[in-house]
């Protein structure tokens, strides 16, 4: 028998040993022997990443969830994030109220103001408030400003600067918050430049009250005004207050520019001043020192310049103009006219509303408006509470009567509303009551609320105006007086009309401006107004003031004989004869001297005395 061998070929059925195989022939036999012997393989690599794609899954859930946590933790905070700091007072974690006190005890402090100092050559200084620049908040404002830097976003937002403020901190300056008023800047900065270069220019030149003496050929030093604002708007911005030192490159020593170099439009801006009226100062209680105009013919001071040698001087007269309101013409004028009066009856008024009135009258007492400034009734008296010392009475709510804090102030806007009437001033927000009113002819009152509607008006005039008001207790009136200054002698009378409704009456106002001779010189409609019926009110029949004529310089009213108007019970003040009307409007028609109308009008109706009052407003709010 044959012996099998344990190594080598196996023979075939033949007998014979087969061929021997390439080393490729096994490579690709053993590959697929292997495939074959390890079926399991595949699915342990197919398992393996889909465990993966569980995992990376499962973490980005995580972290989503984690984010999520996250931002609901930061928009859930009501404190300032971590490491936040302002000028460098550290604010984490605070409150708006701990900021603001942190911020009052530091750098901003408890001022209403900053200033940043600019020392300019010639031992000049630029003094910048930056509240009037635009870069200043109080430090409840800072406290404010850096809570919503945190929380001032969406939820995203938010939460990202909530991980900035982690990782890298967060520090703010108060003009972050703020908006820089970049025309206040130019103008002071520009300023600023002209009176260096005039300083600087001394030795050179003489600026006197009537001519420029300048020595052709010197050389000045040239101040750049957009470097010191760029300077100074830095500063503001980045909140640094630390002065500033401005000092432009000097000439050479000895150094002289050419005759030919010298810019007659930098002299002539240099030089140049507008003419600025004198002011009131509420401080001093005087006028303040007027500025007369100043400048120099360009092409006259050119042939001055060219005709002159090096060396010589050169002598260019001055054009001066006064300003049209002088130091002493104001202070000759100051309040010296009674531009309009008037009082209103506090009969039947009760003590709480007598109270409420007198401290209206004594919050707008001796306030004084420059021209161009803007009165606020509002403004002047403050939110109307017991603690300011207003007490409850008779006021509108709805139709209804109630009793309000601060119920009677309204007469003292309507006296006064009638008075800057009067005096010419221009309205600027204005609301009648919803019910008509005792003391004043419809379509003279107005009403006021906290916070709104408020009463406004501007004196629009070129003097500075005075209020003064009070509580005449003999006449038991309340009464309003406009004093100022009235050169031209212009007079105004108001005159109304009235005309029934569907549940009520409406009126008008017509504002006639007279001249000195008495000539009219303007009517115009001043404003409508709307009122509702109480339900003791009776319907008026319709009435119109007549067409007011131009009347003669002989009837111009003197202390015995009351203005015409109609049908307004008081009369428009002529500044050259003040009078005070008696408490006339008490009464609930019009008085003798009054126009005759065809019927009485709504003020003449018969209703309790004094009525109470509410604004003509969608809401119909509570009513002072």
């Amino acid at each position: 028998m044959g012996i099998i061998k344990l190594f080598g070929n196996r023979p075939d059925n033949t007998g014979n040993e087969p061929a021997r195989r390439s080393p490729k022939e096994k490579t690709n036999r053993e590959k697929v022997r292997g495939e074959k012997a390890h079926p399991q393989s595949d699915n342990v690599n197919k398992k393996s990443g889909a465990k993966a794609g569980i995992i990376i899954a499962s973490a980005f859930v995580v972290l989503c969830l984690a984010v999520g946590m996250l931002g609901a933790y930061a928009n859930g905070l009501e404190t300032i994030f971590p490491n936040v700091s302002m000028e460098g007072n550290d604010l984490s974690g605070m409150t708006m109220e701990q900021a603001a006190n942190v911020l009052s005890k530091g750098s901003i402090g408890t001022k209403d103001d900053r200033e940043l100092v600019v020392e300019m050559p010639a031992d000049l200084e630029l003094i910048i408030s930056a509240k009037d620049a635009g870069c200043y908040l109080s430090a409840p404002d800072a406290a404010v400003f850096a809570y919503d830097a945190c929380h001032g976003g969406s939820f995203i937002t938010n939460t990202i600067t909530y991980v900035k403020c982690l990782t890298g901190g967060m520090e703010l300056t108060v003009a972050d918050g703020a908006q820089l008023k970049e025309d206040y800047l130019r103008e002071v900065t520009s300023e600023a430049v002209r009176r260096a270069s005039v300083a600087l220019m001394e030795s050179d030149l003489d600026i006197g009250e009537e001519s420029i003496t300048i020595v052709k050929g010197a050389n000045a030093v040239k101040l750049d005004k957009e470097e010191l604002y760029e300077m100074v708007a830095e500063a503001l911005k980045e909140g640094k207050f630390e002065t500033i030192v401005y000092m432009p490159i000097q000439p050479q020593e000895g150094a002289s520019a050419p005759a030919q170099e010298l810019d007659l439009a930098e002299l002539y801006d240099t030089v140049y001043q507008e003419p600025k009226n004198a002011e009131y100062d509420p401080e001093l209680k005087a006028a303040t020192e007027h500025v007369n105009g100043r400048k120099f013919d360009m092409e006259q001071a050119q042939r001055l310049w060219d005709e002159a040698q090096n060396g010589e001087l050169v002598v260019i007269p001055l054009i001066i103009t006064e300003p049209d309101i002088t130091t002493d013409k104001l202070n000759d004028m100051l309040f010296a006219d009674l531009l309009s009066q008037k009082s209103t009856s506090l009969s039947g008024s009760s003590s709480s509303r007598v109270n409420n009135i007198t401290k209206a009258a004594a919050s707008i007492n001796g306030i004084i408006l420059n021209p161009g400034e803007e009165f606020s009734y509002n403004e002047a008296l403050g939110e109307r509470t017991r603690a300011a010392g207003y007490q409850a009475a008779g006021a509108y709510n709805n139709g209804q009567v109630v009793q309000e804090t601060g119920g009677g102030i309204c007469q003292v806007s309507s006296t006064l509303y009638y008075c800057a009437m009067v005096a010419n001033l221009e309205i600027t927000q204005r609301t009648c009551h919803y019910f008509g009113v005792s003391y004043l002819p419809a379509g003279l009152d107005a009403t006021v609320s906290w916070p709104s509607p408020d009463f406004k008006f501007k004196n629009d005039g070129e003097y500075p105006i005075k209020i003064e008001a009070g509580i005449d207790k003999e006449a038991y009136t309340v009464y309003v007086k406009i004093f100022g200054s009235n050169p031209e002698g212009i007079r105004v009378e108001m005159t109304t009309e009235t005309w029934g409704t569907a549940n009520g009456y409406g009126a008008a106002s017509y504002r006639c401006v007279y001249d000195k001779d008495g000539n009219l010189i303007s009517k115009k409609k001043e404003a409508t107004s709307q009122y509702h019926y109480h339900t003791e009110e009776e319907s008026p029949e319709p009435s119109e003031s007549p067409e007011p004529e131009s009347p003669s310089p002989s009837t111009e009213p003197s202390p015995s004989e009351p203005v015409k108007t109609s049908p307004a019970p008081s009369e428009p003040v002529s500044p050259s004869a003040p009078v005070e009307t008696a408490p006339a409007e008490t009464s609930p028609v019009p008085t003798p001297e009054s126009v005759a109308t065809p019927a009485p009008t709504p003020e003449s109706v018969a209703t309790p005395a004094p009525t109470p009052e509410s604004a003509v407003i969608p809401s119909q709010k509570t009513e002072e």
